[in-house]
């Protein structure tokens, strides 16, 4: 079930035009990302007119069959288990002109063989004016009904914060706009030092 949601995130609209590129480069020895190389995805997205709007932005990967994937969140990799879509960046001050990445493959792996074939999503939506104005207009009807409802005990924690509802209109804005898509099938590269040295 969790994957056919991750499948409709990732698929629904293939053809969909991300505003994103993506190689996969081996890293240096030392770097940030230790002292091996491995294979690290570089992306570069423009968020095109959204720029300056605050909003989200998703990045993940999905296998060949649309049976595995990743989702990219603020905290790493981690698979979809449903709900809200995991996003890799929150923007409240505006999404920027152009969002970079640069991050290893889950697990840190040397070479991208188990990822041959993998396909990398990326995708933004905006808060906008119109969907701000939504959440004010649900918060002013939660808080006429607030106190009648904590008296019969139904009030829910959830209710005291837009987050989630925010969130859920900028991913439909996402869906819906088709702001997201491929930006990579993902290669064969081989990070392993060569092997050197004598008998």
């Amino acid at each position: 079930m969790k994957w056919a949601m991750l499948t409709g995130l990732f698929t629904a609209m293939a053809a969909a035009h991300a505003g994103g590129t993506a190689t996969v480069v081996c890293s240096k020895p030392g770097d940030a990302f230790g002292f091996n190389p491995v294979p690290v995805l570089q992306v570069s997205y423009n968020a095109g007119s959204d720029t300056s709007t605050p909003g989200l932005f998703w990045f993940g990967i999905i296998s060949p069959d649309q049976t595995l994937g990743s989702v990219l969140t603020p905290q790493g990799w981690q698979d979809y288990t449903g709900g809200l879509y995991p996003f890799q960046a929150r923007y409240d001050n505006g999404l920027p002109q152009r969002i970079t990445l640069s991050i290893p493959f889950p697990g840190g792996v040397q070479t991208t063989a188990a990822y041959v074939g993998y396909s990398l999503y990326a995708g933004h939506g905006a808060y906008s004016y119109a969907n701000r104005q939504k959440v004010l207009d649900r918060r002013a009807a939660l808080n006429r009904v607030k106190p009648d409802m904590v008296a019969k005990d139904r009030w829910r924690p959830e209710f005291d914060t837009d987050d989630s509802f925010i969130w859920s209109l900028i991913q439909k804005d996402m869906v819906d706009n088709n702001k997201y898509g491929p930006i990579l099938a993902i290669p064969y590269v081989d990070c392993t030092p060569p092997v050197v040295g004598g008998s």
